[in-house]
């Protein structure tokens, strides 16, 4: 699989010290760290948001080399709550926003919202929505037109563990049926376990990334760098070094099971 984005060597301020990562197209990874270790930094730079003239390239062209309105058709960013409304309904929103046949545009907002099961959300005045329907909102609205890569910035705070089941459920609808490359950026490493791959930043560099289930096993790091392990994989690190189970599991019913048997 080719890389859809590739940093290479990035300074920024004293933000980043090399910073070196790539990126497959259609994969789905978190980007966590400490505060302040700029991992919205990082995606304002990728979404142009911040400027930099370092040696980042996406689908093998210079960052900076695309006019504005091209890279936003291929790159889109959500920051929960930073969104001007043109419309006033939602439905109205995104029929503005939508390319296509009217017929297009009707099947298409009809599956956005269906899969993400906001459809009651749709007849709303975007005045009325509450936090979490704006970001419910933004996330329809950043696909309208079927962008390469989503940007993600810290959404977890607004939703509970069955919504964020929903959300992630969706976009793994999407990516099969549309292929998209996604970045979240959290602190919460559970999310990380919803993606194909975690890098954790720390001091301006990548400190760790691989698969999140092989790196969140390092806890003694994890830890030095100021992160909560999610609370299974903890348990499970810790009776495994006792040797009462085998494996991680990321599921508590199962490793009752495990236990009991």
């Amino acid at each position: 699989m080719s890389n859809i984005i590739e940093i290479n060597n990035l300074n920024y301020l004293n933000i980043f010290d090399y910073l070196s990562m790539n990126v497959e197209k259609n994969s789905f990874l978190t980007i966590s760290g400490p505060n302040n270790c700029g991992k919205t930094t990082l995606l304002k730079i990728l979404n142009r948001k911040i400027k930099t003239s370092e040696s980042i390239s996406i689908l093998d062209k210079n960052l900076n080399e695309r006019k504005i309105d091209e890279h936003t058709k291929i790159v889109q960013m959500i920051i929960p709550k930073e969104i001007i409304f043109l419309e006033k309904t939602l439905e109205e929103e995104l029929y503005f926003l939508a390319e296509g046949t009217d017929k297009e545009k009707i099947e298409y907002i009809n599956f956005l919202a269906s899969n993400l099961k906001i459809k009651s959300l749709l007849s709303k005045n975007v005045k009325s929505l509450t936090s979490k329907e704006l970001v419910e909102a933004q996330i329809i609205i950043s696909l309208i037109n079927n962008p390469e890569i989503l940007l993600i910035d810290n959404i977890d705070y607004y939703f509970t563990k069955k919504e964020l089941d929903n959300i992630f459920n969706f976009f793994n609808i999407y990516r099969e049926k549309y292929g998209l490359t996604l970045i979240i950026t959290t602190m919460n490493l559970e999310l990380s376990l919803y993606t194909d791959s975690l890098y954790i930043i720390n001091e301006g560099k990548v400190a760790l990334e691989g698969k999140p289930i092989d790196i969140l096993q390092k806890d003694n790091i994890i830890n030095k760098i100021g992160l909560t392990l999610p609370f299974m994989i903890d348990l499970s690190v810790k009776l495994r070094d006792y040797d009462l189970i085998d494996e991680i599991e990321t599921d508590l019913d199962r490793m009752i099971d495990v236990l009991w048997n």
